[in-house]
Formats: C-alpha cells, structure tokens, sequence
C-alpha cells in the first residue's frame, strides 16, 4: 500500500511538471506556481506565495471505507493581474448608465477557476499511486483583495491488495 503523502507528492509533480500550468501562470501572475504540500511552515498561504496550489490531507473519518478511501484538499489562489500588470477583482462587462443597466464580475475569479480547473484534469490523470474515486470542486467568491483562490477535493480509492 503506497502512503498518502506520497499520492499527494506524485499529484504535486505532476501539477509541477506542467509546462501548460507555467505558461498560465506566467500569463496571468507574473511567475511560475508554488506547489506545496503540507503544512507551511510559517502561516498559510497568502498574497506573497502567489500563485500556489496548496496540497494537504482532509482529516479521516469513520466511515465504512475509510482505509480504502482518502481525502485531499487542494487550494488554488493567486494574485491575478490585468493586462498591464496591475491587481483588479472586477470585470466590467456593460457599464451602468442613467438609461442601461451595468453587469460586472469578479474579474479574479474566472483566472483563479480556470487555473483550478486545468490543474483538477492533471490530478484526474496523473498516475498518483491511487485511483481518483471524486472530484468536488468549491469556489470562493468572496474574494480577500489582492488574493483570490478556489479549491477543489480529490478522493482516492486504494483498495487494499488481497495479496
């Protein structure tokens, strides 16, 4: 039976291995994603780690599988920037007028789920050392300027060997 750390480590590495996820990154953040996995020494991940994939094991339960099934957290957040460089949290879209109506997005938060969503499709198929069971993704919509992130949590099936 391989260790949890080590699916964790091995899905790390294959989100690290990523030349699409650099080029993203680079596009969108102005550098390369950090990948950490566990515990940070110093605090959690914030406005200075941008961008960064944080990996960390959900705390098991007593359910009836619950040496054959795991759970991990993943954390995507990151301090997008606008065309010229600069920090921005919203998108207009129509500007509101005396005689239109206006509709602006969070302009953070569709980089931040994209980014999510490109790493989640290299989880699914990386191969970790246990077979992903679930994917559950979560936005966070209320953003902490300049930082935005969503997260997402992989189950993983390892059966235990009958040999």
């Amino acid at each position: 039976m391989i260790s949890h750390r080590t699916v964790m480590t091995n899905a790390a590495q294959a989100v690290a291995d990523s030349a699409d996820v650099l080029a993203y990154c680079i596009t969108n953040f102005g550098r390369g994603l950090a990948v950490h996995v566990g515990a940070y020494a110093q605090c959690i991940p914030n406005e200075d780690d941008s961008p960064f994939l944080w990996i960390t094991p959900v705390e098991e339960n007593e359910a009836v599988n619950e040496d054959e099934i795991f759970t991990v957290r993943m954390v995507v957040g990151g301090c997008v920037k606008g065309p010229n460089g600069e920090k921005y949290i919203e998108s207009v879209i129509t500007e509101r007028t005396a005689s239109a109506n206006g509709l602006t997005v969070a302009g953070g938060s569709k980089v931040i789920e994209d980014l999510r969503d490109m790493i989640i499709s290299i989880v699914r198929n990386a191969r970790a050392g246990a077979r992903v069971s679930a994917i559950r993704r979560q936005e966070n919509d209320i953003a902490h300027f300049p930082l935005d992130w969503a997260e997402f949590f992989i189950s993983y099936y390892e059966p235990e060997s009958l040999t």
